[in-house]
């Protein structure tokens, strides 16, 4: 627990806040349409997992919100999972939910996406962390 939002903590509060609104938005709209795929076991696996992220970031706002150091750490875990996918000729893998801006890097048979909205944001919660460990 640290004792005082600063400016850093109040710019994590509110851009996971967004994010977690966006993702609402995203996830609410993106369900309709991939469920009545023919693959729907795994589209329902992809849904829950993006849910479950969903959660998590709204759970982790909250307890930013109420001051916890702890919610800093995790949101960087969750973020870092965020920030890279990979692409093949048969398997697109990436876990992000809610507002993606992507950077692509193709090699021959693959290619590695980044998506710099979930990399500001990581950058966001770490500069926060940091101005924490420095008020305590």
């Amino acid at each position: 627990m640290f004792l005082h939002h600063n400016f850093n903590t109040k710019l994590a509060y509110w851009t996971l806040a967004v994010s977690s609104l966006v993702g609402v938005v995203t996830i609410s709209l993106m369900t309709t349409q991939l469920i009545t795929n023919q693959s729907a076991t795994f589209m329902h696996i992809l849904v829950s997992a993006l849910l479950a992220m969903l959660v998590l970031n709204t759970y982790f706002t909250y307890r930013l919100y109420k001051l916890s150091e702890k919610a800093l750490i995790l949101c960087l875990w969750l973020y870092g999972v965020q920030v890279v996918g990979v692409e093949t000729e048969y398997l697109l893998f990436s876990l992000s939910f809610g507002f993606q801006f992507t950077f692509s890097l193709s090699f021959d048979s693959f290619s590695l996406s980044v998506n710099l909205a979930a990399l500001i944001i990581w950058f966001i919660v770490y500069s926060a962390l940091k101005s924490v460990r420095k008020q305590g």
